[in-house]
């Protein structure tokens, strides 16, 4: 469970900076992700992001990963965007460490009610979860000291995991080595 919360944290945190990179070109580049986030999703220009504003940029991305039309994203469908967004030596790399299919991997984390395809709503739960996580006074929005707190506790629990991976593969490696 802790494996698919970190894989959504990442998923959250990589949503955000999609959405982030689409900055205009007039704007001063923000130098910390709470500063994009609130610049690229206060759209209302309140000084901070609401759920509805958050969720936005994802209406569209959902439809553009929905290539059949029929409200829901597959696993082929999921894959092909991942294949389509990644480049292909990361997924072969992937795939040499016995890596699942990123799409199928998606489908998986976000698919709720086990019907073997992600609809809308489900799309948009690591989102809303992290929102609320975020909104840490629970007024509705997010403001940049919050967004600050929530990145950098991001920041904390994926350093974390990496060290935590790290120490496992070293062990996996001090397993293996032989013997003297």
């Amino acid at each position: 469970m802790q494996r698919a919360a970190s894989i959504l944290a990442v998923a959250i945190a990589g949503t955000f900076a999609t959405s982030l990179s689409f900055a205009q070109d007039d704007a001063p580049a923000p130098t910390k992700p709470a500063d994009a986030f609130i610049q690229q999703l206060d759209t209302d220009g309140d000084g901070k992001v609401s759920l509805e504003e958050a969720l936005a940029p994802q209406k569209p991305r959902f439809t553009e990963t929905d290539t059949d039309g029929d409200g829901f994203i597959s696993m082929e469908e999921a894959s092909t965007a991942f294949n389509n967004q990644v480049p292909a030596e990361m997924l072969e790399a992937m795939k040499e460490r016995g890596m699942p299919d990123p799409g199928e991997t998606f489908v998986k984390n976000l698919d709720k009610d086990g019907d073997g395809k992600v609809s809308p709503a489900e799309f948009e739960q690591p989102t809303v979860e992290s929102f609320k996580r975020m909104d840490a006074d629970s007024d509705g929005f997010a403001t940049n000291e919050e967004a600050t707190a929530f990145f950098e506790e991001m920041q904390r629990q994926m350093q974390e995991q990496m060290q935590k991976m790290q120490q496992m593969q070293q062990q996996q490696e001090g397993a293996a080595a032989p013997q003297q």
